[in-house]
């Protein structure tokens, strides 16, 4: 007699959707609960679905009804339309497995509590990662801008997608050999595959992309302008030309996983590689909006400004996240949170450019 098919019924949230429905229920949270985020609980209370169904909705990974969809919906004034759901393309196994042992490496990423906005360029990362598949993704942008942060911000969000997630700074430049070890030391680990790194830099290339082939990893590489020459665009440092190998090697080569770099300056090997059907992508990042900038100041404390005051402050700044957080801690001690009109001559504008 044949086995019944695992293959899985259900819908789960596009991203489209779920963007509809986090931005419907963070309103919600901030207009009912003061801002506080709903409890499970009160998600069930409020939808008339059972907790685990809650639960899968919002991880996005195990099927619902679309019926739960409908309720979800509903309870927050939205209806469901056909571009807010899709069947899951993960196998049973697959979602097993990477359920039964989730390893993510953050090392010392930075803390993301405080963040802001960004929410079409987080759309933008997700859908080229988790629904086009793409195997590198460059984040550029000048320094201070915030490209560290959403990162990590993006890779907390989509870690559940991967069986393995491994954040490295290349702040102190390590050399590539060096990196590649580290990289192959966690992917192994969590993986739970035989510790066995090879000896020759070719060699751990071959490890790193047959981890990256048989198994879903989200690795992030950060400060990769270290690395750079900075005085020929794109191209590196002497001695560190292994890391264009590597880079070459992930956008070229067919494999299951991501790369996501972040960069002031943008590497030859997504000048050379990227495009809409290459599966290597990159997104210059500009500064806050007026909105985005306020709510930053308003995490940093209380201020008070008219909208034209608010509006020529964050574009005097370029809307740059780093070079605003220090203006609210000078405008907290100088002018007791007032945004005044000379409040910008005591923080320096941020003046290196992108370089393409």
């Amino acid at each position: 007699m044949k086995q019944p098919s695992r293959r899985r019924r259900g819908v789960i949230l596009t991203l489209k959707g779920w963007d509809k429905f986090r931005d419907a229920k963070t309103q919600a949270e901030f207009d009912e609960n003061g801002g506080d985020s709903f409890s499970l609980e009160e998600l069930s209370d409020r939808t008339r679905l059972a907790l685990h169904t809650i639960s899968r909705i919002l991880a996005r990974l195990e099927p619902v009804d679309k019926s739960s969809l409908q309720l979800a919906f509903a309870a927050f004034g939205l209806e469901l339309s056909q571009s807010d759901y899709t069947r899951p393309t993960s196998t049973l196994e697959e979602l097993e497995t990477r359920q039964a042992s989730p390893q993510y490496d953050w090392q010392e990423a930075p803390d993301v509590s405080v963040f802001c906005g960004r929410s079409e360029e987080l759309l933008q990362l997700r859908q080229w990662i988790l629904e086009e598949r793409c195997r590198l993704v460059g984040l550029l942008g000048i320094g201070g801008i915030g490209k560290s942060t959403l990162a990590v911000k993006l890779g907390l969000q989509i870690q559940s997608e991967f069986e393995v997630v491994v954040w490295r700074s290349l702040q102190n430049a390590p050399p590539v050999d060096e990196q590649i070890n580290n990289i192959l030391q966690s992917l192994l680990s969590g993986l739970q595959k035989e510790m066995v790194i090879p000896e020759t830099f070719d060699s751990k290339l071959a490890k790193l992309m047959e981890c990256l082939q048989s198994n879903r990893c989200l690795l992030i590489l950060d400060n990769i302008e270290t690395i750079l020459s900075g005085s020929q665009a794109g191209q590196y440092r002497p001695g560190y030309e292994g890391y264009g190998q590597l880079l070459k090697r992930i956008g070229e080569v067919p494999h299951k996983s991501c790369l996501l770099l972040t960069s002031r300056e943008k590497p030859r090997e997504i000048v050379l590689l990227e495009g809409e059907r290459t599966g290597v992508q990159s997104l210059p990042l500009k500064g806050l909006n007026s909105t985005e900038g306020q709510q930053l100041f308003q995490q940093k404390g209380q201020f008070t400004g008219t909208e034209q005051e608010w509006q020529v402050l964050i574009e005097h700044y370029g809307g740059n996240p780093l070079a605003l957080k220090m203006v609210a801690a000078g405008t907290q001690e100088l002018f007791n949170g007032r945004i005044a009109p000379d409040f910008s001559r005591h923080v320096e504008k941020p003046t290196k450019n992108l370089t393409p």
